[in-house]
């Protein structure tokens, strides 16, 4: 069997992403726009204050953990982003 029919057969993970970034709109876009490029599907979305100048992201979304843990980590790198985990 391929690697490719492996990675079909496992069942995705559902795992929630928290991240704290500059209350600014092309931040969120940019964060969002990776999980779009990946066609990861989102469960939830949740966009809130979490402190003076800081806003909260946290997303639960179906896809491989190894996946997720990737993406996070580009994500972390993108200005605006000022902390990203897998929680």
């Amino acid at each position: 069997m391929s690697h490719l029919a492996l990675r079909s057969l496992a069942a995705p993970a559902v795992a929630r992403q928290v991240y704290l970034l500059e209350p600014h709109p092309g931040t969120l876009c940019r964060v969002l726009d990776l999980y779009a490029a990946r066609g990861i599907a989102m469960r939830t979305v949740k966009y809130e204050h979490a402190a003076p100048q800081t806003m909260m992201l946290t997303i639960t979304a179906d896809a491989d953990h190894e996946l997720l843990r990737i993406l996070v980590a580009k994500a972390g790198a993108q200005v605006g982003v000022i902390e990203a985990a897998i929680g």
